[in-house]
């Protein structure tokens, strides 16, 4: 039988930032500066978390992944447009931020206009260096699908529209309809098709699990002429004597 395993898909719900000057004590430089000067540390976070489909439930993964970059110049860089853009923008590329999205230019403004605006503040007054922090972080949602979850899901739907007990197929009857075939791709040559033995379908979905039946591989036919991963339809012919799509009764 085949195994079960998880699908899953991934969602990027947005870039959020922050731009504003940390608590720390001023620190004596050697050689003193001649001109007060600004320190930028750009920090950004990449937080995973789990979306569990078939429950609605959202898990905060432990691991993320944490870059940092700092850079010090002179204060009055930060009246200059264009000087101050460049610098900070070859900063922000080091990350993974779109350099045309309007989040990268949002940043540096706020870096740009954060810098100038605590050089006037008068707990500033004195102090070497002005610390300007801009704290970047991205949630990224995976959604998960269990394969186990959607067939016990499936056989569960299948009961309440069929309002009967749930029957499982006779063993010997599922041994003797069921037939293999394996899938191929839809540009086969005709010629390929008719050489070899085996029976071969198009490249399909299996519906209890809703993954694809990949080219190449095995796959079960009902009498029907329905197809799912082998694994899943003698699964669920364990559980009922229906076929998932149309109904097609196999003895019990």
């Amino acid at each position: 039988m085949a195994s079960f395993s998880s699908s899953f898909s991934h969602q990027r719900d947005g870039l959020y930032h922050d731009v504003c000057q940390p608590r720390t004590r001023s620190k004596r430089l050697y050689p003193i500066p001649q001109c007060v000067q600004i320190e930028v540390t750009i920090s950004f976070n990449l937080i995973t978390r789990h979306h569990h489909c078939l429950t609605d439930r959202l898990v905060n993964v432990s691991d993320t992944h944490f870059r940092q970059e700092s850079r010090r110049f002179d204060l009055q860089v930060l009246r200059n447009q264009d000087q101050a853009y460049q610098i900070l923008g070859a900063m922000l590329r080091r990350f993974p931020i779109d350099p045309t999205s309007l989040t990268f230019d949002v940043v540096i403004d706020k870096i740009i206009r954060h810098g100038l605006r605590i050089s006037k503040w008068g707990s500033n007054m004195g102090r070497q260096v002005l610390p300007v922090r801009a704290k970047l972080w991205e949630i990224v949602t995976r959604h998960l699908v269990d394969d186990r979850a959607l067939l016990r899901r499936a056989l569960a739907e299948s009961a309440l529209l069929t309002n009967n007990t749930m029957v499982p197929a006779n063993e010997t009857s599922v041994k003797k309809t069921l037939k293999r075939v394996r899938v191929e791709d839809r540009d086969q040559r005709q010629d390929v098709q008719q050489s070899t033995k085996k029976r071969r379908v198009e490249d399909e979905s299996c519906t209890i699990c809703l993954e694809e039946i990949k080219v190449g591989s095995s796959a079960s036919q009902m009498p029907c002429s329905h197809r799912f991963h082998n694994g899943c339809i003698e699964k669920w012919l364990k559980q009922s004597h229906y076929c998932p799509l149309c109904r097609f009764e196999l003895p019990t």
